[in-house]
């Protein structure tokens, strides 16, 4: 499992716990675990989105940003349908573990968009949507819950099609291919 995202062997070792911590979720912890983190995704692409029509980039980032908050929060609607769906009387359960991709506090996004680079951007959210496929991915090989495979492989497709867009705009807007 590719943990680039993580620079320190202190952030690797944790990235590793969280994915065994995840890998020992039941199905209905699955779901809930991965609608909170799609609407945290959403949560900062409509920050990206806000702060990104301050500065004086190509509308084409700011319609995308908007365009994967909108997308995000669908995924953890649809995820909260599959649930109530299969199991109708119940709520989904709290899951108090940490994110698996690298969150960055508003504070943070702020600083990356007013003094950081485009380019920088977004190969970081590249970044962190490849790293949300893999682990997807990752976890869809080691499930013996057939329901817990499906979704997992559904929202491996997902984020690959979140990392494709971002990609496709990097190579519009650059001319080259991002360094992988």
């Amino acid at each position: 499992m590719k943990t680039s995202l993580y620079k320190t062997e202190r952030e690797k070792a944790k990235f590793r716990e969280i994915l065994t911590a995840i890998s020992k979720l039941n199905h209905k912890e699955l779901l809930a675990y991965w609608m909170d983190q799609e609407v945290k995704e959403a949560e900062m692409y409509h920050k990206l989105y806000q702060l990104s029509r301050d500065v004086n980039w190509d509308e084409r980032v700011s319609k995308l940003f908007f365009q994967l908050y909108k997308e995000s929060l669908g995924h953890a609607e649809a995820l909260l349908k599959m649930f109530k769906e299969m199991f109708p009387t119940e709520n989904p359960p709290k899951v108090t573990l940490p994110a698996l991709e690298v969150e960055l506090s508003e504070e943070r996004l702020r600083d990356m968009v007013y003094h950081g680079g485009l380019r920088d951007i977004l190969e970081y959210l590249m970044g962190t949507e490849k790293l949300a496929h893999d682990v997807y991915r990752y976890l869809s090989e080691r499930t013996e819950d057939e329901n817990s495979k499906a979704t997992l492989i559904w929202l491996a497709n997902i984020e690959n099609g979140h990392y494709q867009k971002l990609r496709n705009l990097y190579v519009t807007l650059f001319g080259t291919e991002p360094e992988e």
